[in-house]
């Protein structure tokens, strides 16, 4: 009898013999949080599907009614549904509903078809995924083969060595006598470092005979409802009728997608199965993003459905104006008062207005939203296979996680970014240290200012360590400890202390003792300081789950641990207690320092030197951690570890009550030391955020380090000059009230204005003092009353930068830009403490590092390196942004062109809605004749090479300042110049062919200007001519226009009798001369040209600074003998070009001016640290 459930609980029991009866699931009632889930017989249909995993969106059954729901969810293909419909009624509609079904059909056919093709490789991933096998362990030592998806919770399975795990296991048994195995993570979090894992201990020996029986009689499993924290968990594996209470947590917890290394075999119980493990509760799919460009796109159709509503009121007006006035005494074309003739009157307006509005209907183009999700997926194609983005000692590619974002990388206005990682290389060098106030690893010929300036990749020191190779340490560690003097013993505790207080695991690649030692460590931090001291001497040997043994110069050490009190992003601290072999019982703690100086007891003789080491550790942009211990009796050893051990226990508030019991061991500390590591600086990270600061973007650095370190690599990084004036804001030193930090905040304003008074706004050029924030502060300036008077000081500093903010504040600060400021964010990070602002921010860039891959998984975009973001932006978001906006706004020119013929014909006709165009003219010109130009141009198109837009930041202004405003005064250009070509296309056939002709002869005519100026359209605002733009322009598109227009005239005398109406039109019109003069030489020549002398006077005399590169770069095509755009700009234009009157353009960053007023420069701000040159 299982006990009563618990509501934030789930009950597992073992279920290891078949007879158990199935328990159907409670499906997350109100009532029972718990929820039993065992048995495998036949399940009734309400029950869960166990395992079974299932990625694709669609079954068999609801694939096409749920597309098609999704697609007419969509107000443009509606619109177009409706119409259809409105064509279908006898008599009303002036066009066939061919005309609309057809290019309406070939629309949904695409989506169809994109979606079956997705969706066939998901359906063949969830069967190859779901049909695996796996061995479940029974009562009398039975093995059953099931496949994933029939595995159940509670079932206990065998996995083998290098096996995928099925489901989320608690471990019970492993092949190892201690119990642990290792799990490598690498498809939930990228990381390839092996985790360990340790079985719960349960006192059972499952290899023995009844082992499992006697396991899984009256236990069950008591642990957390399903959730998405991949790194936590808490449970207890419980014996019904006694106390016995076994501890669980992550440590015994097998995560669905890693794989078993180093292991023969483990055995584990699922207690989270199919959708409930932790992997698919990860797999939420992110809200879709909306652009700017669509958004003004969306305004768009809303303003031309206006337009089209205006133009067939006036028509049907006129109509009725026509019908009552000027045809009176036409008795052949008076009212016959019979549908759809109705006469004067409400009804006889309704009527014409509908058939106005079928008439006028492709003024909306069908083609618009289909055409950019296919431009978009192709340039994406071509974003992933980028190999100016491609990372080769790595082998990581640029990907695209979205293809709905590729124009927002031109409108990008501020990037907010992580250090550790994304930055920096995140891979760890431990270089200084300091022992009872003394500094080892730094040579005394060392510049100290020269320091500050982190290395970026690339050939380093000889050692790995730099502290490693100092002399006088060693010399000190090898030294005898007890005939040696008081210094040699803090240096050996120190080492001791680093050897011991850490979450590392040591392997052997070998047998143990002859092989090499490899350590896995889920901290890049954690693993340089234990390398760091096997190179001292120290050597971590071994570690279980209750000792670890450390060799120290040569002599073993055997640890025996009592409590781990582990890191956490609240404690910033572990802490260790354990037992040496002599009997003194001890704790050993590191952390974060401003955490661990305040653990400290009184009467630390070394304490202010350490802290001044600390500083200058800071200011040479190393990360810092203190080192300390204490020791203890052995009462209070024995108070600690059960107190311990208490708080493990727990299923509810274990987590307090751990940090609790950590409080009480962790309080008065002797100070050992403290540690420096390098995080070395990025290949490219410096000229990336020139090349940004250049283009008028505004960086902001938010990192978890210390003040001094977080400004040191600013300076390094180039975001901030060694003489750039600093405001710091630290939270201490700002009021407690809101209205005040307001107004403290408004006094540094003032210096900033007085100091940048001529800053060039806008540009983040000229800007002349940097913000420096750290997370105290931010909790009072992120208030409705503060955050007003803080953005207004970060929008008058160079850049920012935030330190020592905690993940939320990371996202509230990108929230606040992206509210307040309404410029489109960039987050960029590589870890899971980044997420949060990658989220939040309109594009997340997740970096492929060392932490993993929840910053990957969560981003837009992902990438190996920062330096890929200046081609990632400067480039591709250009390049799209411009490409995206003229497809947009030329798809709305062509049907302006094209439709409004049927409106300037209605003259000629009374109003009577006879369409202009053949039923085959209209269902095939956005189809055929005017969309494969379109598609081309949006993957092929360079307005400058790559070449220039790099070496050049600040022509990314042209895309980046593109508001709605200005977008909407181009629309209004591209409308005026469809309004004009349409004039021209219909007027100069009509009067070319005379008003007389008939409506077939003059509809082919115009409809063959038409082709061919919207053809011409797009031929002039094509600068990148490759041979596929100019087959699909000229030869396809125009070209075979004509021979498709004779073979339809022929298509009557087929069995299908198809196009009556084009019989003999084609032979009528290529047979005069007023067609070829008037459709194909005088209407695109008239059309276009206002275009052409628009264009040359705006280079002549008004040249944009990419007119000026343009012409920079056609001047060395010609000296090379190339012609295009792929010319790459010759060294010294950009100056040639500025003295020639364009706009003012600068690769290198503009210079800061000189520091002045009360504000601290940066170099002033790092020599109080005492290490400024």
């Amino acid at each position: 009898m299982l006990p009563t459930q618990d509501e934030e609980k789930r009950t597992v029991p073992l279920r290891v013999d078949s007879s158990i009866p199935p328990v159907p699931p409670l499906r997350r009632s109100p009532d029972l949080g718990a929820i039993f889930c065992c048995g495998r017989a036949r399940r009734p249909r309400e029950e869960i599907d166990g395992n079974l995993v299932r990625m694709a969106r669609y079954t068999v059954l609801n694939f096409l009614p749920l597309n098609l729901f999704q697609q007419f969810s969509r107000i443009a293909n509606l619109y177009f549904a409706l119409i259809a419909i409105l064509q279908l009624i006898p008599g009303l509609a002036p066009t066939s509903w061919v005309t609309t079904v057809i290019p309406l059909g070939f629309v949904l056919s695409v989506n169809i078809a994109k979606e079956l093709y997705d969706d066939y490789y998901r359906h063949r991933e969830d069967l190859e995924v779901n049909s695996r096998e796996v061995e479940v362990l029974r009562a009398a030592g039975e093995v059953e083969r099931v496949v994933w998806k029939d595995l159940r919770v509670g079932d206990v399975v065998r996995i083998g060595r290098d096996q995928e795990v099925p489901a989320d296991l608690v471990l019970l048994a492993s092949e190892d006598e201690e119990g642990i195995c290792y799990a490598e993570t690498a498809n939930l979090d990228g990381e390839t470092n092996l985790k360990l894992r340790r079985c719960c201990h349960h006192g059972e020996d499952l290899a023995a005979a009844g082992g499992l029986e006697s396991l899984a009689d009256r236990r069950f499993i008591e642990c957390d409802l399903p959730n998405e924290r991949l790194y936590e968990f808490q449970g207890a594996l419980l014996r019904e009728g006694s106390g016995e209470r076994v501890p669980l947590d992550e440590s015994a917890l097998l995560l669905r997608g890693s794989t078993l290394r180093k292991t023969a075999w483990a055995i584990g119980v699922v207690v989270y199965a199919g959708s409930d493990t932790k992997i698919q509760r990860n797999s939420i799919k992110a809200p879709r993003k909306v652009t700017r460009l669509e958004r003004t796109m969306n305004l768009l159709v809303v303003v031309i459905f206006v337009a089209l509503m205006l133009l067939s009121l006036f028509s049907a007006v006129m109509e009725q104006v026509y019908g009552t006035s000027f045809l009176s005494g036409t008795y052949y074309l008076e009212f016959t008062f019979q549908w759809p003739d109705l006469g004067p009157g409400f009804g006889g307006f309704l009527v014409a207005f509908l058939r106005f509005i079928i008439l006028y209907n492709q003024l909306i183009p069908i083609s618009l939203y289909v055409s950019l999700e296919v431009v978009k997926v192709v340039q994406c194609f071509f974003l992933n296979n980028d190999l100016g983005m491609y990372h080769a000692p790595t082998g990581t590619r640029f990907h695209c996680r979205t293809t709905t974002l590729n124009e927002e990388l031109g409108q990008v206005k501020y990037v907010l970014s992580d250090k550790t990682g994304t930055l920096t290389e995140n891979v760890m060098s431990f270089v200084w240290c300091s022992i009872g106030g003394e500094m080892f690893g730094r040579a005394e010929e060392e510049d100290p200012a020269g320091a500050r300036k982190l290395s970026a990749s690339g050939p380093g020191s000889a050692e790995k360590h730099r502290v490693a190779g100092d002399a006088e340490l060693r010399r000190r560690l090898e030294a005898e400890p007890r005939k040696g003097r008081s210094e040699n013993r803090r240096c050996t505790e120190f080492v001791e202390a680093l050897a011991i207080c850490n979450g590392v695991y040591p392997h052997w690649d070998g047998p143990e003792g002859r092989g090499s030692l490899i350590y896995q460590a889920e901290s890049a931090d954690e693993e340089a300081l234990v390398e760091a001291a096997a190179e001292l001497g120290a050597r971590l040997l071994r570690r279980t789950t209750g000792s670890c043994v450390v060799e120290v110069q040569g002599r073993k050490l055997e640890v025996t641990i009592g409590a781990v009190f582990g890191f956490t992003s609240d404690r910033k601290r572990m802490s260790v207690v354990g037992r040496l072999p002599n009997g003194t019982c001890r704790v050993w703690c590191k952390g974060a320092d401003n955490v661990v100086l305040g653990l400290l007891g009184p009467s630390q003789h070394c304490l202010d030197t350490t802290q001044s080491h600390l500083e200058e550790m800071s200011c040479a942009g190393f990360r810092t951690l203190c080192v300390g211990q204490r020791d203890v009796s052995k009462a209070e050893y024995n108070r600690i570890v059960a107190a311990y051990e208490e708080a493990s226990s727990r299923t509810t508030g274990r987590e307090a009550a751990i940090a609790e019991a950590a409080e009480a061991a962790e309080a008065g500390l002797t100070l050992l030391g403290a540690t420096a590591v390098e995080d070395k600086l990025q290949e490219g990270v410096g000229t990336t955020v020139e090349a940004m600061l250049s283009a008028g973007l505004r960086v902001w650095v938010l990192t978890g380090d210390k003040l001094e370190t977080a400004i040191s690599i600013a300076v390094s990084c180039s975001l901030f000059t060694s003489d750039m004036p600093l405001v710091v804001l630290r939270g201490d030193e700002l009021p407690e009230n809101s209205l005040g930090v307001a107004d403290l905040l408004g006094q540094r304003l003032q210096q900033v204005l007085q100091l940048g008074g001529s800053a060039e706004k806008g540009t983040g050029r000229g800007r002349g003092a940097g913000l420096v924030v750290d997370g105290a502060a931010m909790l009072k300036v992120l208030t409705p009353e503060a955050e007003d008077a803080f953005l207004a000081l970060c929008r008058e500093c160079h850049s920012v930068v935030c330190c020592r903010v905690s993940p939320r504040q990371k996202a509230k600060v990108t929230e606040l830009v992206k509210a307040k400021e309404r410029a489109i964010t960039l987050a960029v990070g590589d870890g899971a403490n980044d997420v949060g602002m990658i989220q939040a921010a309109h594009i997340g860039c997740g970096i492929s590092g060392r932490e993993g891959r929840a910053a990957v998984l969560s981003s837009d975009f992902s990438f190996a390196q920062f330096r890929f973001l200046r081609r990632l932006l400067l480039v591709h978001g250009h390049w799209s942004f411009r490409r995206n906006e003229q497809v947009v706004f030329y798809a709305f020119y062509k049907n302006i062109a094209y439709v409004l013929g049927n409106f300037y014909f209605s003259f000629l006709t009374a109003f009577s809605a006879q369409p202009l165009y053949d039923s085959l003219m209209i269902g095939t010109y956005n189809l055929f004749w005017t969309s494969l130009p379109t598609v081309i141009f949006a993957f092929t198109e360079q307005v400058l090479s790559a070449a220039t837009l790099e070496a050049v930041p600040e022509l990314y202004a042209d895309v980046s300042g593109m508001r709605r405003p200005r977008l909407l005064r181009n629309f209004a250009l591209w409308a005026a110049s469809g309004l004009w070509h349409s004039l021209a296309i219909f007027w100069v056939p009509t009067l070319a062919l005379g008003a007389d002709s008939d409506v077939e002869l003059l509809g082919a005519a115009v409809y063959t200007a038409a082709i061919i100026t919207v053809n011409f359209k797009i031929s002039l605002i094509t600068r990148y001519w490759t041979v596929l733009m100019q087959v699909a322009v000229w030869p396809i598109s125009v070209g075979l226009w004509f021979p498709i227009l004779a073979l339809a005239s022929f298509m009557y005398t087929t069995p299908f009798r198809l196009f009556p109406d084009l019989v003999g039109v084609p032979r009528a019109l290529f047979m005069s001369s007023e067609f070829w003069l008037g459709s194909v030489l005088l209407a695109p020549t008239i059309a276009v040209l206002p275009d052409l002398m628009t264009l040359a006077a705006k280079r002549a005399f008004f040249p944009s600074a990419v007119d000026l590169f343009q012409e920079a770069e056609d001047a060395a095509a010609s000296r090379e003998g190339r012609v295009g755009g792929d010319a790459v700009l010759p060294a010294g234009r950009g100056s040639d070009l500025e003295a020639s009157g364009g706009r003012q353009m600068s690769v290198s960053a503009a210079s800061r001016p000189s520091p002045s007023g009360e504000l601290p420069t940066a170099s002033m701000v790092l020599a109080r640290c005492g290490t400024a040159g």
